[in-house]
């Protein structure tokens, strides 16, 4: 009985621990991206993309890094993990599970300007397929992206 009330708790424990973790990732990104765009609102979109760019600093953090992409169809302006991306147009491109979720992220900009897309991509440290969750918000001819994986 003792063992088996133990299991429970280091399993609540567990996955307890793994939904604070999940709650303070989402919580840096929108807190990163509110910072991010006032940040290039600020200063500009050149000056933004090179701070942007610095690896663990304020908006590069690991596996949370902005990305911002045009709406008028020039595709991907600044990737903060993969700057091969830049200039690529992926609005076809698809996740493991067949998710459009490039088309996706551009409807949430076009329509209600702020929204949350979910799909499957390489974390960039572990390179493995990872879950991942992206917060998008349109500022006026482009959408800015941040995510967090699982």
């Amino acid at each position: 009985m003792f063992r088996t009330v133990s299991i429970l708790a280091s399993l609540a424990v567990f996955l307890f621990a793994g939904a604070v973790n999940a709650e303070s990732k989402k919580e840096t990104v929108v807190s990163m991206m509110a910072s991010s765009i006032n940040h290039y609102n600020k200063v500009g979109a050149e000056q933004a993309f090179k701070d942007f760019a610095v690896k663990g600093g304020e908006f590069n953090k690991g596996a949370i890094y902005v990305f911002v992409s045009s709406l008028k169809g020039e595709g991907v302006i600044f990737h903060g993990a993969n700057p091969k991306l830049v200039g690529k147009k992926l609005g076809k491109l698809k996740d493991i599970d067949g998710k459009l979720f490039v088309k996706e992220s551009r409807d949430i900009a076009n329509g209600p300007g702020e929204g949350w897309v979910d799909y499957k991509w390489p974390h960039p440290e572990t390179k493995k397929i990872t879950q991942k969750h992206t917060l998008i918000h349109k500022v006026g001819d482009t959408y800015f992206a941040i995510g967090y994986f699982d």
